[in-house]
C-alpha cells in the first residue's frame, strides 16, 4: 500500500516560491495533483466530491489564495456533492473574466469488474489507467495546476479574471449539479465573458497520427425516460395474459426500432466538411458528401452505420436498466425500463416522448420524462475564440486543422449557455475514436496526450488574458 500525504506534506511539496522555475516546467507536480484527484473517489455511490475539493482547497492556500479569493461551496444537507471556485483578479480589467470549468464527479467503477484498481492511478505503457483519468479529472488537474502556477508568477497581470469552478453533479442525476447550483446562488463567481470545459478533444488515425483538433460548439440533452407498466399480479401458479414484464418487453423493443429524423447540423456539415478529406475511406467520403449535400441518403447510410457519427446526426433513445417483479412466486405487479435519451439541440423532451408514445402504442405503457432537461444553443465560433486555439494549434500540430463539433453527450455547460455565458469544450488532447472508453471498464487516457493537453490549454489561456 502506498503511502498517502498529509496535509503538511502537500503544503510543502506545492508552496513553490514565485523566483523558481522548476526544469520540468512543474510536469511533476501536476502530475502529483492529477494522482491526487483520480486516487480520491468521487462517484456516486462510494465516493465524495468534497474529498477532492478539501484537496485543492489545501493546494489553493498554500499558493497564496486567500478567503477573499476562493470559495468552498457545499449545499446544505449534500455534505458529500461539494464544489470549489478561485478567482485570480486582474488589477485593471480592460474586459470580463474568462471561467475554467471542470466537473470532478466521476461514474461508477466496480473493483471486481476492472482490471486494474480504478481509483488508483497506473501509468503503463504510454497509458494512465484510473477512473476519471479521460473524463474528465485530466482537464480539472490541468485547470487548477494553471491556477496554482499563475498566482505564483512574478508580473502576471492579465488583462481579465481568471475563474476557476471544479463542481459535482455532472454524471450524476441524485447528486446536486455544481455549476447549476452557483449559477443559482453564488453567481457572482461567474461574472464572465466565456467559459473552457470538456467535451472535445482531438483524434488519431489509427496509427497514432493526430488528425483534426477539436473544438466543441453545441451538445445534445441527456434526458431520460421511464417506461412503466403496472398490473394487480397474483398467484403465479395462475398466469394471465396481461403480464407487465411481457408487456414491457414489447414496448421495450418498439423503442429499439424507433429511428429518429437526421439532423444535419451546420456544426455537423462543417466538421464532415474539414474531417472527411483528411480520414479518407468509405467514411471520410461520405462525410464529404453529406457536407456538401445533407440529404445524400446514401452517404448518410453510411455515416449511420457508425455508431460515432450515428450518434452526432439524430436522437437516440437506448434502454439502460430494467426493474421488474416483486417476488419469484408472484406475477409482476410492476416493470420498469429506463431509456437514456441524447437528445439534438432544437428537440424538446416532450417531442420526444409524443414519438415514444406513438412507437410504442399501448396505453398501458406509461412514458415518463425524469427531470426534465432543458436543451441550450451552439455558442459563436468568434475570431476572439478561435484565434488563440488555431495559433496554438499550428504551433503544436502543424497542419492538423482545427474543426468545430457538436458532442453526442452532454455537459454542464448546457446550464452556463442558457444563462448567457457561450461556453467551448476543448482540451487538446487526443486520442482514436472510443480508445478512452470513457464510463466503462479500464477507462485510460494517454500519458502524451495528457502533457500536450496542459501545455496547449496553458498557451491558449494566457493568450485570452494577456
Amino acid at each position: 500500500m502506498r503511502a498517502k500525504l498529509t496535509v503538511a506534506a502537500i503544503l510543502a511539496a506545492v508552496a513553490i516560491p514565485v523566483v523558481a522555475q522548476p526544469a520540468d516546467n512543474g510536469r511533476a507536480a501536476f502530475r502529483a495533483i492529477y494522482e491526487e484527484m483520480v486516487e480520491i473517489d468521487s462517484s456516486p455511490t462510494t465516493g465524495s466530491c468534497t474529498k477532492v475539493v478539501r484537496a485543492a482547497e489545501v493546494r489553493l492556500k498554500a499558493a497564496g489564495f486567500t478567503a477573499a479569493d476562493y470559495q468552498v461551496i457545499i449545499p446544505p444537507d449534500r455534505p458529500d456533492d461539494g464544489n470549489i471556485v478561485a478567482k485570480i483578479k486582474a488589477a485593471n480589467p480592460t474586459k470580463k473574466g474568462v471561467l475554467l470549468m471542470g466537473h470532478i464527479d466521476v461514474v461508477d467503477a466496480r473493483r471486481e469488474d476492472w482490471e486494474r484498481d480504478p481509483f488508483t492511478l497506473f501509468e503503463e505503457n504510454g497509458y494512465f489507467y484510473g477512473r476519471g483519468t479521460a473524463d474528465m479529472k485530466g482537464q480539472a488537474a490541468v485547470w487548477l495546476d494553471l491556477m496554482l502556477r499563475l498566482k505564483q508568477e512574478a508580473g502576471f497581470k492579465p488583462s481579465r479574471d481568471v475563474v476557476l469552478a471544479l463542481t459535482c453533479g455532472e454524471e450524476t442525476s441524485n447528486r446536486i449539479n455544481g455549476i447549476d447550483y452557483i449559477l443559482k446562488n453564488h453567481k457572482q463567481w461567474f461574472d464572465v465573458a466565456f467559459a473552457l470545459n470538456e467535451g472535445a478533444g482531438g483524434l488519431l488515425s489509427d496509427d497514432g497520427k493526430a488528425l483534426v483538433l477539436q473544438i466543441q460548439a453545441g451538445e445534445k440533452i441527456h434526458q431520460v425516460y421511464e417506461l412503466e407498466v403496472t398490473n394487480p399480479g397474483g398467484h403465479s401458479s395462475r398466469p394471465t395474459p396481461d403480464n407487465a414484464i411481457y408487456q414491457l418487453m414489447a414496448a421495450t423493443k418498439k423503442v429499439e426500432a424507433v429511428s429518429f429524423p437526421v439532423q444535419v447540423t451546420p456544426v455537423n456539415r462543417e466538421y464532415f466538411r474539414i474531417t472527411g478529406p483528411i480520414l479518407g475511406g468509405e467514411i471520410g467520403k461520405a462525410m464529404t458528401a453529406v457536407a456538401k449535400n445533407p440529404d445524400d441518403q446514401a452517404a448518410l447510410a453510411v455515416l449511420l452505420a457508425d455508431p460515432t457519427y450515428n450518434a452526432s446526426l439524430h436522437t437516440t433513445c437506448v434502454a439502460t436498466q430494467l426493474d421488474a417483479g416483486h417476488a419469484p412466486n408472484a406475477l409482476p405487479q410492476r416493470a420498469k425500463t429506463t431509456l437514456s435519451c441524447r437528445v439534438m439541440q432544437g428537440t424538446t423532451p416532450e417531442q420526444v416522448k409524443e414519438t415514444l408514445d406513438k412507437a410504442i402504442g399501448d396505453a398501458n405503457v406509461k412514458v415518463s420524462i425524469v427531470r426534465r432537461r432543458e436543451g441550450s444553443t451552439a455558442p459563436p465560433l468568434t475570431d476572439e475564440i478561435m484565434g488563440p486555439v488555431k495559433a496554438q494549434a499550428a504551433k503544436m500540430w502543424p497542419g492538423v486543422p482545427v474543426a468545430p463539433i457538436m458532442i453526442a453527450g452532454a455537459t454542464d455547460g448546457r446550464f452556463l449557455m442558457n444563462a448567457g455565458i457561450p461556453t467551448y469544450g476543448l482540451s487538446g488532447m487526443f486520442s482514436k475514436s472510443g480508445e478512452t472508453n470513457a464510463h466503462g471498464l479500464n477507462e485510460k487516457l494517454r500519458v502524451q496526450s495528457l502533457y500536450e493537453g496542459r501545455d496547449f490549454l496553458e498557451a491558449v489561456v494566457r493568450a485570452y488574458v494577456k
